[in-house]
């Protein structure tokens, strides 16, 4: 059954952009940061948002606050966000 955990964009451009994923698929946070990646530059390819695709293409993303372990066992009503906008990176 899959073990989904809502992701959402915390950006300038990105704002709002939400994942559900299966964590059960994935064994670390850069996986994850990896597959809501690969969902917006998906969405932003079949849309053919040109100039999006280049900023996307330079967003360092990153989970603060959490480990994997973390949103694995925390509650699964959890909004995770997805930062790209500081140095934390």
């Amino acid at each position: 059954m899959p073990n989904y955990r809502e992701f959402r964009a915390s950006s300038e451009l990105f704002l709002g952009y939400t994942v559900f994923i299966d964590i059960d698929i994935h064994n670390s946070l850069n996986n994850i940061i990896n597959h809501f990646y690969e969902h917006l530059l998906h969405t932003l390819e079949i849309n053919n948002f040109e100039i999006l695709i280049e900023k996307v293409n330079e967003c360092r993303f990153h989970i603060h606050d959490f480990t994997y372990e973390d949103i694995k066992n925390l509650n699964s009503d959890n909004v995770y966000y997805i930062c790209d906008h500081c140095s934390n990176s």
